[in-house]
């Protein structure tokens, strides 16, 4: 019969199970054999872990992934959605065939997404009910007629020679007027200007102008020859020469620039000339006023000279002369050249040397050397305006090396300078017009500096320590103070140092501990005592010893920390014969002599502890080893070479 099934779970049948020491029947068995095949060969169902389907689609189906209906059938499309990285405000688009890839959908670009229309879009683009108008037009003449822009009607048509006029920029009492084709320009149109433009003819134009009536009959003659009958001229008028022949009238007066006679002595008393009149030469002449340009040519002896007015001298190198009579005087003149004033000076009235001279165009004067001499203000450089800060600078070979200047303002970069051209970066020194302490500055490649002196300076500035600071002697150390002075910090001496002394410090002194334990420190008082911790060998020789003179050698250490009450010390001298005394709680000494032949033996101390204190076995070997041993806590062992007077001692 079939294998019971309960929840999908199989059970073998009641009686297929072997029992021990029975038979198996092989009917129940190859029932249960046969079911076991036929169920191997059966679909598994779900409950059991498989699919209760015997193909692929009914396996989907019975664990409901039936592709169409309770999953999705593959599609590259949404494989590459499935892929994206979404976010608020987003919405997928695509790049390609099935392939997608998401952009911004902002809350307002979702409203435009929903408008039924296109002018529900451009109502929420906020575009006006008139612009609609514009944006449905066909072409730009339905556009422009829409904005009322209609070239010819309600705009200007485009013109170079308006387009000219547009890029003008006038001012007031100004014209226009053309410089080529559609080409213009302004030029200035006055209020007295305009009063002629406006003028009907000719003639009013000439009145606006201020000609006469008289002028006006003037300007309208033919010729010369009409215009000198207007002006009422004669044959005078039109005479190359004018002489004797020619000449007829009164004589012309002082008053209209001639002489007001018709002899000369006559005009000499008329021009003020009497002394000369008198004796007919000008040498006479001593007093009285020479009309202008009748001085001409050289003239010496002249005392005095005075004039009003301008004294003119022109000529292509004018000259103005001074000469000193005294002896060894030097002369000076003044001299025009070009564009320069030069003073000059000559030490013989010949060879002048140049020590003064202006140059007229630039308005720059040069001299080889000045001294003032002034108990007031020497030199004066004057600003025309605020901020055109006049300077005096320094020049080697033509190049400026340095200058000095002030500048107006406040700040620290304003005030009386002393600039260096010649330093790489152009440094300079500043007294700024703020003042106080921090007024002097100094500037480098442009980055200003304070200048620290003893009024702005502090320890804090350069990093030094101030003499308030004290130096405080501690624990051990005496001494000490502020840093107005030299400080000393004295060491107080220590004591000696014992077993019992500690890393201490008292306010004088102080005290040091042992470094290492105090079972490895011998404490005796004798200067010839030494000790060593165990496991040190040492080598004593002594030259006495073949004279048998008695040598001691001492060596003792505490025990380690499990037997520390025990002290054990072997003392070794070169004595005959041996004697021991005391026991192993107390300082033993043991007597080793020299022998002269071979000689073992062995001795065991009467007195010797338990061994659990230690045992003392003595060995002795003439010419040989001979051995102290302390038992299991650390035997002394000694050999000796008695020759030689060695003794070899060994702690373990």
């Amino acid at each position: 019969m079939p294998m019971p099934r309960t929840g999908g779970v199989y059970s073998p049948p009641a009686g297929t199970k072997g029992t021990p020491n029975t038979t198996i029947q092989s009917v129940p068995y190859n029932t249960w054999v046969d079911d076991l095949t036929a169920d191997a060969n059966a679909a598994r169902p779900i409950t059991a872990g498989g699919t209760g389907a015997t193909s692929a689609s009914a396996a989907r189906t019975a664990l409901g992934v039936a592709i169409g209906s309770d999953v999705q059938a593959y599609d590259a499309g949404l494989q590459s959605i499935a892929g994206l990285t979404t976010a608020a405000d987003r919405m997928i688009y695509t790049t390609a065939s099935d392939v997608y890839a998401t952009t911004a959908l902002t809350p307002f670009a979702r409203t435009v997404l929903d408008d039924a229309d296109a002018s529900t879009v451009l109502s929420t683009l906020g575009v006006s009910t008139f612009m609609k108008t514009v944006l449905d037009d066909v072409d730009a003449a339905t556009a422009r007629a829409t904005l009322g822009v209609t070239i010819g009607t309600n705009v200007q048509a485009f013109d170079a020679g308006l387009q000219s006029i547009a890029g003008l920029t006038t001012a007031a009492n100004q014209m226009i007027y053309t410089t080529a084709l559609d080409a213009y320009a302004t030029t200035a149109l006055t209020a007295f200007a305009r009063t002629i433009l406006d003028d009907a003819d000719a003639s009013t134009v000439l009145s606006t102008l201020g000609v006469s009536t008289f002028i006006k009959t003037l300007l309208d003659d033919a010729d010369a020859a009409t215009a000198r009958t207007t002006l009422g001229l004669g044959s005078l008028a039109t005479a190359s020469t004018i002489n004797n022949a020619n000449w007829s009238g009164t004589d012309l007066a002082v008053a209209n620039g001639g002489t007001g006679a018709s002899d000369a002595a006559t005009a000499r008393i008329n021009l003020g000339l009497a002394a000369v009149a008198a004796s007919g030469s000008a040498s006479d002449l001593t007093t009285g006023t020479l009309p202008d340009a009748r001085l001409t040519g050289a003239y010496t002896g002249i005392t005095n000279l005075t004039m009003t007015g301008q004294l003119t001298i022109s000529n292509s190198a004018p000259i103005l002369r001074f000469q000193d009579t005294t002896a060894s005087a030097y002369d000076a003149r003044i001299r025009l050249d070009a564009n320069n004033v030069y003073f000059d000076g000559s030490s013989d009235g010949v060879t002048y040397g140049e020590v003064l001279r202006f140059e007229m165009d630039t308005k720059i004067g040069y001299m080889s050397q000045l001294f003032l001499t002034s108990t007031g203000e020497g030199i004066r450089l004057q600003a025309p305006t605020a901020g055109n800060d006049p300077f005096l600078s320094f020049y080697v070979a033509g190049v400026r090396q340095g200058y000095i200047q002030y500048t107006d303002g406040a700040g620290t970069s304003s005030g009386f300078k002393l600039f260096n051209d010649a330093a790489v970066g152009d440094s300079q020194i500043l007294l700024t017009n703020d003042g106080g302490i921090a007024g002097l500055r100094y500037i480098a490649n442009a980055i200003n500096y304070e200048v620290y002196h003893s009024g702005n300076l502090t320890t804090g500035d350069i990093g030094a320590v101030p003499t308030s600071r004290t130096i405080t002697a501690g624990n051990g150390l005496t001494g000490g103070g502020d840093l107005t002075a030299n400080r000393t910090l004295t060491l107080g001496t220590p004591s000696d140092i014992t077993n019992s002394t500690t890393n201490s410090v008292t306010s004088t002194s102080h005290t040091h501990a042992l470094g290492f334990v105090a079972a490895e420190v011998y404490t005796g008082s004798t200067s010839g005592e030494t000790a060593f911790p165990l496991g040190h060998t040492v080598l004593a020789y002594s030259n006495a010893l073949p004279t048998r003179t008695p040598q001691t050698l001492f060596i003792s250490r505490r025990h380690s920390p499990a037997c520390t009450r025990f002290r054990r010390t072997a003392v070794l001298s070169c004595r005959a014969p041996i004697a021991r005394t005391g026991s192993f709680n107390t300082p033993r000494a043991t007597t080793w002599a020299s022998c002269r032949g071979p000689h073992n033996g062995k001795r065991r101390d009467s007195n010797s502890v338990p061994e659990s204190y230690g045992n003392l076995e003595d060995h002795r070997h003439c010419r040989g080893q001979r051995s102290l041993r302390t038992g299991n806590h650390g035997p002394v062992q000694g050999r000796r070479r008695a020759a030689a007077g060695n003794v070899l001692l060994q702690t373990e």
